[in-house]
């Protein structure tokens, strides 16, 4: 078991190193969606959640055909700034043609690697279309938390996760990473390699460096503690059990120290404000585009009333400090 375990966590790390190195070499093609914001991060949630329930209920044919497709469409997108456009998806039908192929002619070992390669690839494909969609901090941060109260349920409080790895085992294009699947199985879900390869990119990105890096070494930690956890006990840990509380507290520790460490934007009006009026702390003042104090009120509409009286409209309203 041992051996098994050992390969599973290095395939995870490579996981997590190609979705770095990727995101600094290629752009992914990607529909015109704009931003990602908070629905976008609900229905990511419900995706992962409910895929466990949809391979235990639904036809295994009706699953793998839609996860296939799935897949099929995430690898050509992520191939096609490598190889281009054609033979990335060319690249793509082949490889799960053969992950189908290994699965009809009862090729364990072949629909293992296949299989695992896909896998890796989708995360890949993933994690990079969030981060070109401006993915935030705090949206990876309640994405980590709704997961953790999920693993923490399936994995940890009920047998759903067991059931899950039960009902997939042998199928092509099973939404997990994995070295083995017999006794004694050695794989990782979906949702945690997403996790562990989307945190330290976007930490990267959002607060530099040093971020990027300790997110990167606790995830080499608690990796390195689910396998003691793993050969000493024989059960699995619920990774996102722990993993989501770790991402969480790095967003809340990184956001605050950006924000102490962040100088006041610089405001002109404001400036011009302070040097032309004599006014008491509080007041709004209306200021020409010369800077010329124009009106002079108690709330930001008394002076956008008294400058329009004045004649001046559409000269900006702005706060006097020191109050």
């Amino acid at each position: 078991m041992i051996p098994y375990v050992l390969a599973l966590y290095a395939l995870v790390a490579l996981t997590v190193a190609l979705t770095a190195a990727y995101l600094g070499r290629y752009v992914m093609p990607r529909p015109p969606v704009g931003r990602m914001v908070g629905a976008d991060v609900a229905v990511m949630v419900g995706a992962l959640v409910v895929m466990p329930f949809a391979y235990l209920h639904v036809p295994a044919a009706v699953v793998v055909s839609i996860f296939g497709l799935v897949i099929l469409t995430l690898t050509q997108l992520t191939l096609a700034p490598v190889l281009g456009g054609r033979w990335a998806m060319l690249a793509a039908l082949l490889l799960c043609a053969a992950d189908v192929t290994a699965y009809a002619l009862g090729w364990p070992a072949a629909l293992l690697v296949i299989n695992d390669a896909l896998l890796i690839l989708l995360v890949v494909g993933v994690v990079n279309l969030w981060t070109q969609a401006a993915i935030t901090p705090a949206q990876v941060a309640a994405l980590a938390a709704a997961l953790t109260l999920y693993d923490t349920l399936a994995t940890g409080l009920t047998s759903l996760t067991v059931d899950f790895v039960q009902r997939m085992r042998g199928l092509p294009f099973s939404p997990v990473l994995a070295t083995s699947f017999g006794d004694d199985p050695a794989l990782i879900g979906l949702g945690d390699c997403l996790m562990l390869s989307i945190w330290p990119v976007v930490a990267l990105r959002a607060y530099g460096k040093a971020a990027a890096w300790c997110a990167a070494g606790l995830e080499a930690v608690l990796l390195a503690l689910s396998i003691v956890l793993v050969l000493s006990s024989g059960r699995p840990l619920p990774l996102l059990t722990v993993l989501g509380p770790l991402i969480f507290l790095q967003w809340v520790y990184w956001r605050r120290r950006q924000a102490l460490g962040t100088p006041a934007p610089a405001r002109p009006e404001v400036n011009r404000a302070l040097e032309v009026t004599d006014a008491p702390a509080g007041v709004w003042a209306a200021l020409s585009p010369e800077g010329r104090l124009v009106a002079e009120g108690a709330t930001p509409g008394l002076a956008r009333k008294e400058a329009r009286l004045a004649g001046a409209e559409g000269v900006p309203v702005v706060w006097r400090l020191g109050e």
